[in-house]
């Protein structure tokens, strides 16, 4: 069934692939002290509302990242550089409106010319004039680590009542330069709201906002209980019953990833939620390889011999601190790494015949270019 042009009347979402310096991300670090107090004040009446009568622990809620901070000011202050802290934006929170306000694009015979118009809001629309009037397509939400591009995408419902995502056919990247999203060359739309951009629904679409929100559940054209970004308590679980156990003991028992228990595996399992596992492409894939696979880190990890042979416990860890930006780590401090392993004094490890301490990444892990310039390094460890 063919679909008819329907204007959302609210509900945007923005699939990302990560921009060079996300525009207009408010100062985290800074914020102001009365805003941090009645946080504190909420997090003390949600810990007492949970408590159970007899004292023990209630069912666990988030608490926010600021919570997290009373503890873990380091890890909060990295955090704030890292592209999870900026995955997920409304529009109107950023200045993309000032970005893409007042430009056209034109992508090509088979779609046309985007005209893009803001208003003093900060709302960002789109028209295509030539084929529906003046009608404008609302640009609501904006999903992107802030490092390699931002994309648009629109909630909104299609004619057999289904909640359907748009993502835009147009992406912001490095040097505010508009380009097609990655993915979207020769296509043909197959109807009126996909000359807007590709169309996605159900699951694919809830977990395209899973992957770049802390909390977030799709309603109709909306967006409900949503905490925006990889924040603290997406990877480490809701922290309510960590921080009622920590304002009671000035040794608290280590929780989430700090467990004892959680091992090489549970912490792979973790990042190739969103990040991509071997489940998460189709055996062809896996058998192929193709350079889109680079986007996905752990399906190459775990063909590595440096997985294999190190009985399955290199994990993403070993080479990444999880709370610091990649762009401000040194590539000797990666190589490091490769060579705190690969010893010359350790006839257990392979010592590479080439370049034994450095060249490392760029032989082993090369940067693959993907659309529109962006890269990223193969996981694949391997003589290329």
């Amino acid at each position: 069934m063919n679909r008819v042009l329907i204007l959302p009347i609210a509900g945007v979402c923005l699939i990302l692939i990560g921009l060079a310096a996300f525009r207009g991300k408010p100062d985290v670090t800074n914020i102001a002290d009365d805003q941090r107090r009645a946080s504190d004040r909420r997090v003390t009446d949600r810990l007492s509302h949970n408590s159970v009568a007899d004292g023990g622990a209630a069912e666990p809620v988030l608490v926010g990242r600021n919570v997290c901070r009373e503890c873990h000011a380091e890890n909060f202050a990295l955090h704030a550089q890292h592209g999870h802290a900026s995955t997920f934006h409304r529009v109107s929170e950023t200045d993309l409106a000032d970005t893409f306000g007042g430009r056209s694009f034109d992508a090509g015979e088979s779609f046309g010319t985007y005209h893009y118009h803001a208003d003093d809001q900060g709302r960002l629309f789109v028209s295509m004039p030539e084929r529906f009037d003046q009608e404008r397509f609302p640009l609501m939400y904006a999903l992107g680590s802030g490092h390699n591009a931002q994309t648009l995408m629109t909630l909104t419902t299609s004619v057999d009542g289904q909640t359907e995502g748009i993502e835009h056919r147009v992406s912001c990247y490095a040097g505010e330069r508009l380009g097609l999203t990655p993915g979207h060359a020769n296509k043909t739309p197959r109807d009126a709201l996909e000359y807007f951009g590709d169309s996605s629904r159900g699951q694919p679409l809830q977990r395209c906002i899973y992957c770049h929100t802390t909390s977030a559940k799709i309603v109709d054209e909306s967006i409900v209980d949503l905490v925006s970004n990889v924040n603290c308590e997406k990877c480490h679980g809701p922290g309510s019953e960590h921080v009622r156990a920590a304002r009671e003991s000035s040794t608290p028992p280590p929780y989430s990833v700090g467990r004892s228990t959680w091992d090489a595996e549970s912490e792979l399992q973790l990042c190739g939620d969103c990040h991509r596992l071997p489940r998460s492409v189709s055996e062809k894939q896996i058998r192929d390889y193709p350079q889109l696979l680079a986007r996905f880190q752990p399906i190459g990890m775990v063909r590595s011999a440096c997985y294999l042979e190190s009985k399955r416990e290199l994990r993403c860890t070993t080479c990444h601190n999880p709370h610091r930006s990649i762009h401000t780590v040194d590539r000797s401090q990666h190589e490091q790494t490769c060579v705190n392993c690969h010893r010359h004094d350790s006839a257990g490890h392979v010592v590479c015949p080439v370049s034994p301490e450095t060249g490392c990444v760029d032989c082993h892990m090369p940067a693959v270019e993907l659309d529109q310039g962006l890269t990223f390094h193969d996981h694949w460890i391997r003589v290329h």
